[in-house]
């Protein structure tokens, strides 16, 4: 099932996760050393950028949110396997087609 392989595949890049019963979405937290301490909003829009994945920052559902992510289950699951593949990828420092990320100008 798509859950199973989102909640998997988001464990081994080390996101805490908690399997959810009946519902479409996963919520993942994000280890700070991951997110370099950015909130979830900015470290949204940096996986946007760098990652080419649009994932739900857990900020913008309340305070609670902050250090999480909503990733939606509407994709098959060879496209939620790249997206968590593409993130993995950008955690490491390392872009989406298997090179070095690009320096930022920050």
């Amino acid at each position: 099932a798509r859950r199973d392989v989102v909640c998997d595949c988001l464990e081994r890049i080390g996101w805490e996760v908690e399997v959810p019963r009946a519902s479409m979405f996963v919520w993942a937290k994000v280890p700070e050393s991951q997110s370099k301490g950015k909130g979830s909003i900015e470290f949204a829009m940096e996986l946007l950028e760098n990652a080419n994945v649009v994932i739900s920052p857990g900020r913008a559902f309340g305070e609670n949110g902050e250090h999480y992510m909503r990733i939606a289950l509407v994709e098959n699951e060879h496209r939620l396997r790249q997206a968590i593949k593409n993130i993995g990828r950008y955690i490491q420092g390392k872009d989406v087609s298997g090179g070095r990320k690009k320096p930022s100008n920050q």
